[in-house]
């Protein structure tokens, strides 16, 4: 009976050096945005819907604990935030994810100058992050980077005329940046 005890003191290094080499064969998950679809617009503003694909190599499910934003126009950072991602990536798979940003119309009037130039197609940069947790605890949450750049098609979002008649800022964004193609 006393020996009992024993033998599981004995086991334990055996057990720590085998969950040792499984973190050390630990790989950090990837992430790719795929894609950015406008959706939401509304007299406020709207919602840029970023679809990202990621891939987990790992032989465990990792949960979706955070994920963070930052969009630029011009070299200016307009808008940050955070989101909290649903789920888990499951083991050896891969799953979308969408990160929405709200952007309002005000956040595009901040750019400024560099509007006027653009003819209505704005480029951006999104630069954020997802972050995961490794379910072990020992090994802790990791972030893995996102980078995405593309175009807003501002004639696309101020299409709607009753955004226009509503909203003070969509007026004013479509006079400053549209107005020579709308004859405002």
């Amino acid at each position: 009976m006393n020996n009992l005890p024993l033998k599981h003191l004995c086991l334990l290094p055996l057990f720590l050096l085998s969950f040792g080499c499984s973190a050390l064969n630990f790989q950090k998950p990837s992430a790719t945005i795929k894609g950015m679809q406008l959706q939401n617009v509304t007299a406020q503003g709207f919602t840029m819907n970023f679809d990202v694909d990621v891939n987990n190599p790992n032989a465990v499910e990792l949960p979706l604990t955070a994920g963070d934003y930052k969009i630029g126009v011009y070299g200016s950072q307009i808008v940050e935030g955070k989101v909290k991602p649903e789920g888990a990536v499951p083991s050896h798979g891969s799953r979308s994810v969408n990160v929405p940003v709200n952007l309002t119309f005000e956040n595009l009037l901040a750019v400024g100058s560099g509007l006027t130039k653009s003819g209505g197609d704005i480029p951006f940069d999104f630069d954020g992050g997802l972050s995961f947790g490794s379910g072990g605890g020992l090994l802790g949450d990791m972030r893995v980077p996102l980078r995405y750049s593309g175009t807003m098609h501002l004639k696309t979002i101020l299409s709607d005329a009753a955004i226009l008649l509503k909203s003070p800022s969509a007026r004013a964004l479509a006079e400053k940046v549209l107005g020579k193609l709308l004859n405002f």
